[in-house]
């Protein structure tokens, strides 16, 4: 998938911004199908963490490649430059950097109402992902957190 050329132009997501995330709200549903297809392809934590360790450049060839299977990749590549994504890798990655900011914003909140000893045993059981979360990151669900708990409701709810 070419990137168009204003995709040049968004931010480059390594950390997370207004504009990445209220683009990323706006792409869920559209981006839904596909990525049904690839997360049906990595059903196991161990075929989760082998596509995890990729590079950008391998998990886009291996999202291309499913999606071409799935007959899905023209379909994909039209809603990419839609919706202003670089490649659905790259909506894939800002969906975990997401998740796992939310999963630390929450986790570190935790880790204040709680004993020491508890602390240290949350710390112990918490995704190795949610604890490298970097403190920008969290700070920013902090300042997003109504905003992301309203779209998260009425995304549940199906508005």
């Amino acid at each position: 998938m070419v990137a168009p050329g204003y995709a040049q132009l968004l931010p480059d997501n390594r950390h997370l911004n207004t504009q990445s995330v209220n683009r990323w709200m706006q792409s869920n549903r559209d981006m839904a199908p596909f990525i049904q297809a690839i997360d049906a392809r990595h059903l196991t934590p161990e075929s989760f963490r082998l596509f995890d360790s990729l590079t950008q450049v391998q998990q886009d060839q291996e999202i291309e490649r499913i999606l071409r299977e799935e007959n899905l990749w023209v379909q994909a590549d039209k809603v990419v430059s839609q919706l202003g994504w670089k490649s659905v890798g790259e909506y894939m990655r800002l969906s975990t950097m997401l998740g796992n900011a939310i999963a630390a914003y929450f986790l570190f909140g935790d880790l204040g109402k709680v004993t020491e000893e508890q602390a240290k045993q949350l710390k112990e059981k918490a995704d190795p992902a949610v604890l490298a979360v970097p403190q920008q990151d969290i700070d920013f669900v902090r300042r997003h957190e109504k905003t992301l708990q309203h779209y998260i409701q009425a995304y549940g709810a199906g508005r």
